[in-house]
């Protein structure tokens, strides 16, 4: 990572962040007026110590952060964190987000497991938050999950609400890395088509990707969801607790029923957490 700069030099980038952000929004359909509510959800599993430990993910935030701040209806990103399980943390703001990984104590630790931190958000943004705004959700990841069926179910019933799911791979951009996030865009049974993923070696460092560029990718798929006529309708409603929405909340938590392979699945995570300890 690059030195770190001042508080005062990470404000002023910040706002160029954010313009740089504006611009962007300028050049695609329905996003230059867009009001929009924004959060982050991060990987702090085991395999992520080192990303934590060099400042990059602090980085990384600080380059999410102008997307809230030019489109969030109060300018700041809630944030989730997760491994095997989920913790919620204060939004971060342009008055908190200098070493907010710090701050808050955030660090690796554990498995890898979607599910649980997708049904939080959903509950949080449709049964906590009811508005008639939708919500775009960066998800960002270094490794795929152990909890396949509990993930897909809960992609599905989300998809029944406005809620997009921008998925960020960090480290693996093979052909064969992040398999599960790579089926994504071909997943069946979803009301509307409501993620999108790329992997990137480094988002954090603008060497590898430029604001422009990241911006750009970030926001490639949000205004095609925005204009599905069901999200239009989902939008109109986002305010309104229906029998619809309970019923599709008591789906959502509910866990399937986990399969050998995803057992398999964490016990490979874990082995890959005492790896990254003992090297």
């Amino acid at each position: 990572m690059s030195v770190r700069l001042s508080k005062e030099e990470s404000e002023k980038r910040l706002d160029l962040r954010k313009e740089t952000v504006h611009k962007v929004c300028l050049k695609k359909t329905d996003m230059s007026h867009l009001i929009s509510r924004v959060a982050v959800v991060l990987d702090v599993s085991g395999s992520m110590t080192k990303a934590f430990q060099s400042g990059m993910v602090q980085a990384t935030l600080e380059r999410l952060l102008p997307l809230a701040m030019a489109f969030d209806d109060d300018g700041s990103m809630e944030v989730w964190t997760f491994d095997h399980e989920f913790k919620r943390y204060p939004p971060i703001t342009r008055t908190n987000f200098y070493d907010y990984i710090k701050d808050n104590k955030i660090s690796a630790r554990g498995g890898t497991m979607y599910a649980p931190v997708l049904r939080d958000v959903g509950s949080y943004f449709v049964q906590e938050e009811l508005a008639k705004i939708p919500t775009y959700v960066l998800f960002i990841t270094d490794g795929d999950n152990a909890d396949g069926s509990d993930t897909d179910k809960a992609i599905k019933i989300l998809s029944h609400f406005p809620i997009f799911f921008q998925f960020v791979g960090i480290g693996d951009t093979s052909k064969n890395g992040f398999r599960y996030l790579r089926k994504l865009d071909d997943m069946d049974g979803r009301y509307v088509d409501n993620a999108n993923f790329f992997a990137i070696e480094n988002l954090a460092d603008i060497e590898v990707i430029d604001d422009v560029s990241l911006y750009t990718k970030l926001l490639d798929e949000y205004p095609k969801w925005l204009n599905y006529q069901q999200v239009r309708e989902m939008i109109a409603k986002g305010d309104v607790m229906d029998k619809q929405k309970k019923k599709y909340l008591k789906k959502l938590k509910k866990r399937s029923d986990s399969s050998g392979l995803e057992v398999g699945g964490l016990f490979v995570d874990i082995i890959e957490i005492l790896v990254d300890i003992f090297t």
